[in-house]
This record gives structure tokens, sequence and C-alpha cells, in this order.
């Protein structure tokens, strides 16, 4: 009896130590899986063009402005019946994201990557392109209305100064008077050119960049908290003013929600309020 009962404590140990290590593995796999999906930012889709063929999406999440007037953004096109893969007759897609780059400055783009997907969402097969062929953006066509789109979201458009915050301590009351006329003044970013009440800058590059806390505070000498983003992390765009126009020439966006963010201008945060969206 004393052996069985060994066995049977034994049993149970083992038992409860497969149970404990399922768990652990569990908890595990959870936490790696949050951090997975934490990471990656959340698609945002926006109808941009409809006929009877097909209908084409933007990826609001995916828009990222890059040094040398450069944009990058995915677009994804659902067929209304199934059609074969360029080059492979015997794969059929129902859709496919593309992920194209334009040169704002010349209206040119180029598609850096294409996958494609079957009816149930599967993925069939990736193709990156590894040519420099920059093709124009004809008038009329598709990938017009592609390119006009993109220029409608965030930060394009046109804006309006709601209210401001200070970067530093605040200014004399003479100074804070010359403020107080930029409320209500209205801000529009184009492609490549910028302007910010009677100011216009013709040749304006953006850079999107996110910074930490700690990264903010060293480039600016200011913390978040000050101009009210209670985050670890600021998303930004840097912009030059490649010629005369804009004095200071560099500036600075920091997102807030789509149709909301600051602008650093001349040492103070204008709180900009999107007017409106063509999407």
């Amino acid at each position: 009896m004393l052996r069985a009962y060994n066995t049977r404590v034994k049993l149970n140990v083992r038992c409860f130590q497969m149970s404990l290590s399922r768990v652990i593995l569990f908890a595990v796999v959870f936490a790696s899986a949050s951090l997975c999906l934490h990471a990656q930012p959340r698609e945002k889709w926006k109808r941009v063009y409809t006929d009877e063929e097909s209908v084409i999406d933007v990826n609001v999440s995916t828009l990222k402005l890059e040094a040398n007037y450069l944009l990058r953004v995915d677009f994804r096109t659902k067929l209304s019946k199934p059609e074969n893969i360029a080059r492979d007759q015997g794969a059929k897609y129902k859709s496919r994201i593309e992920t194209i780059r334009f040169k704002l400055n010349e209206n040119r783009y180029r598609v850096c990557e294409t996958t494609w997907f079957d009816s149930n969402g599967a993925k069939l097969q990736s193709s990156a392109s590894t040519g420099e062929d920059w093709r124009v953006v004809k008038q009329g066509g598709v990938m017009e209305k592609l390119s006009n789109a993109m220029r409608a979201l965030s930060p394009f458009g046109s804006w309006k100064v709601i209210a401001y915050k200070f970067a530093e301590a605040r200014p004399t009351p003479a100074l804070e008077s010359g403020l107080e006329k930029l409320v209500g003044i209205r801000v529009r970013f184009q492609a490549h050119q910028g302007q910010v009440g009677m100011k216009v800058c013709s040749s304006l590059s953006y850079e999107d960049e996110r910074l930490s806390k700690d990264e903010f505070d060293r480039a600016l000498g200011v913390r978040l908290e000050t101009i009210g983003v209670n985050a670890e992390y600021a998303d930004t765009t840097k912009l030059r003013c490649e010629m005369h126009g804009w004095n200071p020439p560099r500036s600075l966006l920091v997102k807030l929600k789509e149709d909301k963010m600051l602008m650093l201008w001349s040492g103070v945060f204008l709180i900009l309020k999107k007017e409106r969206d063509a999407l």
C-alpha cells in the first residue's frame, strides 16, 4: 500500500509539474503574441477608388514621409472576379496589396512590392521590385486618383490654428499678444509646398520620425508632458523650407490624432485642427 501511495504521489506531482509547465508556456506565448500585436500599427483602410471591376483602399496607417521628397504608402485592390497572377497562369488572386513610393516633387511613382491573396484572404506570393524605374503619374489615370487621395491624408490638407502651447517659459505680455493673433489663421500643407497665414514655402520637404520622450527632450529641450502629450513617444514630421519663405526655415509637426496635430512655429506649438478631408 505504501508503494502504491508513493506512486500516486509521484504521479500527482508529475501531473502538477506538467500543468504548471503548460501554464507557463501559455503565459509566454500569450505575452509574446501581445508584444507582437502591440508592435504592429493598427491597419486603417479608406476607400479611394471604385469601378465595376475593382475597388481600391489606402492603408492610412502605412503612410510614411521620407527624405528627398519621398512618400511610401500601401494600397489594397479587391477584384470583383479572380484573375491570374502575371506570368503564372495557374494561380488566381482576388486581392493584392501594393507598396508604392511617390516622388512628391516630380509627380512620379514606383511599385516597390506586391503581395497577392486568394479569395479567402490567404497569401499566395509576394514580389519586390529591384529596379529604379520611376513612372510618370498620367493625367486622368487610376494612379492619378490614388496620388490625389494620398495627398489628402494627414499631414496634407487645410488646417486651422485653434490654440497654442508654450514650448518654453511664458513670453512677455507684448509677445503673447502677438501669438494670440495666430489663433484662427489657416495652415496648408501640400506635396512640396506649405503655407502658414501669409507666409508661403514653395519648396517644403517632409520626413517622419518617431521620437521617444528622452529623444524629444534632447532634440528640442522640451518634455512631451509640457505640450500635453502623455505618451512614451511622439510621431513627428520634420519640415524644412528649402527656399526662402519661412523664418525659421525648419519646423516640426507632432501628430496627436488624424485630424489634430501640433506645429512648432517660432518657439511656440500651434494646435492645428484639420478643416476638411477629401476621402
